[in-house]
Parts: structure tokens; C-alpha cells; sequence
């Protein structure tokens, strides 16, 4: 069952990645910050796509390489949501978040997250991956992988202070849904025979942060008619 749920999310994603792109070439005044939401998108799909096509490319070199791929872009690519997070607030009106310093410090995280996840993590990992085969899914994983690593939960901290930020502001619950859901789901043990729970989980989460900035800029474009 986790190929087709593995298959349907990067199916997902990549309606997701194009409905971006159609959207933001459109409102070309937020491609800069916004932009970093297409790459998460991407890399997610990508993320997903290979897992989804292990058995068919089976066990060997080329599957390691394009696994090894996965673990690059979540270095990346994960972190960027820290600046998304730091538009998101700009977007919505708060004050401090206009000040010179707070989009220094969106950027310092930012890079100091990248850099940690290489050195501490990235390098080691696509060094020691082994393959392993569950519900149905062919795989590399890194040896000794388990948990959300440190980068992950402190962007988590960071948008959920964000959503609290735009729910105070505008009443928007659905940020606060996504990123709460994130935590809470990797706390509760559902008893569903799937490894599939916390890649769900995060779509949830990205279909929620872009929803929130498509709400921001429809109200700054409603604002400025």
C-alpha cells in the first residue's frame, strides 16, 4: 500500500509545484522569498518519487545515488522554510518583523541550519546508507536514522510561532493546523501498519503554509485596489 501513497504524494507535490509557478509568475512582487516554497515542494516530491520507484529500479548503485540525492536536498531545502516563515510574517503586517534585523537573523538560522545539517548529518549519512525493504517500499536509508533531527524541529518552533503570529493577526487558523498537526503526529502512534504517517504529514504542512501566503497576498492585493 505504500507505493501507491508514496506515489500519490509526489503526484501531489507536483500539481502543488506548478499551481506555484503558474501563481507566483503572476505576482512576480513575491517570487523572492515565495520561490523557496517551490524548491520544499520540489525536493519533497522528489523525496517521495524516489521511494515510490525503488522496486522498480531495485537494490544497487543507481538507487543509492538518487537516495544519497534525497538526503541533499532536505540539507537544503529544509531550512529555507525558516525564511518562508520570515515572509510570511512580513506579509502579515507584523511590525517587527520589518526591522533590518529580524530579516538578518531569518538569514543567519537559515544558513546556520544548512551548515549544521551537512557537517553534523548530510555527510555521514549518504556515507553509511543501507537498503532496507518495508510495507512494500524499497529503500536507502541512513544506519542509525530515527526521529526528527534538530533542524526539523527548530524550523517547526519557528512556524509555529508564525502561525500563532498570523492567527492573532488575522484570524487564520490553518497554518497553526498544519505545524501543530506536525508535532502532534509524531507523537501519537496511530495503528495503522504504514510508514508513510510523517511524509503526510508534511504535505499537510506545506499545502497549509502556501495556503497562508495566498491568503496574505490576496488581502495585500485587495488592499492596494
Amino acid at each position: 500500500m505504500d507505493v501507491w501513497i508514496y506515489s500519490a504524494l509526489t503526484l501531489v507535490y507536483l500539481i502543488l509545484v506548478v499551481w506555484m509557478a503558474v501563481d507566483l509568475t503572476q505576482r512576480k512582487q513575491w517570487l523572492a522569498y515565495s520561490s523557496f516554497q517551490l524548491f520544499v515542494a520540489f525536493s519533497l516530491a522528489y523525496d517521495n518519487g524516489i521511494i515510490a520507484v525503488g522496486n522498480l529500479i531495485g537494490d544497487g548503485e543507481p538507487l543509492m545515488v538518487l537516495s544519497s540525492l534525497r538526503f541533499w536536498l532536505h540539507a537544503f531545502a529544509t531550512p529555507t522554510l525558516i525564511l518562508v516563515g520570515y515572509h510570511i510574517l512580513r506579509s502579515s503586517g507584523a511590525k517587527f518583523a520589518n526591522r533590518s534585523i529580524t530579516s538578518v537573523v531569518a538569514w543567519l538560522i537559515t544558513l546556520g541550519l544548512v551548515i549544521y545539517q551537512i557537517v553534523g548529518f548530510t555527510l555521514s549519512e549518504v556515507k553509511n546508507l543501507k537498503v532496507i525493504e518495508e510495507y512494500g517500499v524499497l529503500r536507502y536509508m541512513a544506519e542509525g536514522h530515527g526521529g526528527p533531527p534538530m533542524m526539523v524541529i527548530i524550523v517547526g518552533i519557528v512556524l509555529l510561532f508564525v502561525s500563532l503570529v498570523v492567527l492573532f493577526k488575522h484570524k487564520w487558523v490553518w497554518l497553526f493546523v498544519g505545524t501543530a498537526l506536525l508535532f502532534v503526529g509524531q507523537l501519537i502512534s496511530l495503528p495503522v501498519e504504514t510508514g508513510t504517517l510523517t511524509n503526510v504529514y508534511e504535505l499537510i504542512l506545506i499545502l497549509s503554509i502556501w495556503r497562508t501566503t495566498t491568503f496574505l497576498m490576496d488581502s495585500t492585493d485587495h488592499r492596494r485596489r
